[in-house]
């Protein structure tokens, strides 16, 4: 009755985890060590279902003469196989886990399930009972529990997880339960060994009860592996996505020519975070001969010019200060805690210090010429009413230059 109930129980717990391996696998991707352990525990389940038919289903189907049939040496064998492919799977899901299909070992897997058809023809047809049977599958057990326990449990610490020292941990246990039952076991082959136990009694009640835990415990351990390695994937799919979105909003923040910052920018306030701490100045420029250089050379020119000016500017400019373009050729600098009376004439000697842009085509030099406004703001809620004085500040300047010279300056022609 003990060996019923625990068997039952044991293969009811078993079925329960298959179905679980089985939902599980739409969610393992790519992931071929979990399709390993599943079907290893669908393997277990068959063996298990191998033993029930021979103890409770057909002793009442075929009879009193099932006993002395050949459908006891199927029981067993299909047993046997089973157990031993639960190994082998085991073993299998473990080796793809350490290294995936380049782990020097997989090559020959294949030959292992021949050796398992071998040995489980073998061990049916020379064991007296399901004892002897079991003496010879844990000779295997204990090869591959000792191989896997050692291999998870000496992971790098990077891949070390609840997951891997749980599994290790239930492996290494399950292994020592093995190598207790090995000497008992060792009495049904040579029955010269003898040890005072009832082996029977043993095997039959609490050792069911004991597999059924194991095996429980077992797969929580290899459900959380999967579990970690899905979430670790997860989480370097969200850090992918935080450095594209971050890369994006970056690259929507700034002028692709210049490489300034653009207007959306100083709208959404990028690059003002010290400005908003302290006081400071604003500094509008506007290039005054761009448009003749658009015209009279071509816009590759022009965009060439911009990105000269941009580069004077920030060349000259502090860390703490931030250049936008406005649009257009129209540029803003953000310097925080200086003053539009210091501020001012220094970025005008920028320009008027910088080098002339040499064309590389005819050799012509273009110079920088650029009308600027300055304004002061003493905190960060008049930033905009600081540049809507600077622009007013420069454009004042920009008409005060055309009424100063009526005829403007002429540009160098292109050379034939």
């Amino acid at each position: 009755m003990l060996m019923s109930f625990g068997l039952i129980s044991q293969m009811a717990a078993v079925f329960l985890l298959v179905m679980l391996f089985m939902l599980l696998r739409r969610h393992a991707g790519r992931r071929p060590y979990f399709y390993a352990w599943s079907n290893a525990w669908l393997a277990y389940s068959i063996a298990l279902l191998a033993l029930v038919a021979r103890f409770y289903v057909f002793p009442v189907v075929i009879g009193p003469g099932f006993e002395t049939g050949v459908w006891v040496k199927i029981c067993y064998f299909v047993y046997q196989f089973c157990k031993l492919a639960f190994i082998a799977l085991l073993l299998q899901g473990t080796l793809l886990y350490l290294k995936g299909m380049s782990y020097q070992f997989m090559g020959v897997m294949r030959w292992l399930w021949a050796l398992i058809g071998a040995v489980t023809l073998i061990s049916v047809v020379f064991s007296p009972s399901l004892h002897a049977l079991m003496f010879w599958q844990g000779l295997c057990n204990v090869v591959v529990y000792s191989f896997c326990t050692v291999a998870i449990l000496n992971l790098p610490a990077p891949r070390r997880s609840l997951g891997t020292r749980t599994t290790g941990i239930v492996l290494a246990a399950t292994l020592v339960l093995w190598l207790v039952y090995l000497p008992l076991l060792l009495g049904e082959v040579t029955p010269a060994v003898h040890i005072g136990l009832n082996l029977a009694r043993l095997l039959a009640g609490p050792n069911n009860y004991l597999d059924l835990t194991a095996c429980m415990l077992l797969a929580f351990g290899m459900v959380l592996v999967l579990f970690e390695d899905a979430n670790r994937e997860l989480d370097t799919a969200h850090r992918e996505l935080r450095i594209a979105h971050e890369q994006l909003l970056r690259e929507s923040l700034l002028d692709s020519m210049t490489g300034a910052y653009n207007r959306r920018a100083f709208n959404e306030g990028a690059g003002l975070e010290d400005a908003r701490g302290t006081y400071g100045t604003l500094v509008v420029l506007d290039m005054d001969n761009l448009k003749d250089v658009n015209d009279k050379y071509g816009h590759k020119y022009g965009d060439a010019l911009l990105q000269y000016f941009a580069s004077v500017l920030r060349a000259g400019l502090r860390p703490s200060d931030k250049l936008y373009r406005l649009g257009g050729d129209e540029f803003l600098v953000v310097m925080p805690r200086a003053l539009s009376s210091i501020a001012g004439p220094r970025i005008q000697e920028l320009i008027a210090t910088a080098p002339s842009l040499k064309l590389n085509d005819n050799g012509a030099l273009i110079p920088l010429r650029a009308s600027l406004g300055t304004a002061d703001f003493s905190n960060a809620d008049n930033i905009e009413i600081a540049l809507h004085e600077a622009d007013r500040s420069m454009y004042a300047q920009k008409r005060a230059a055309r009424d100063d010279h009526a005829v403007p300056g002429v540009l160098p022609k292109p050379s034939n």
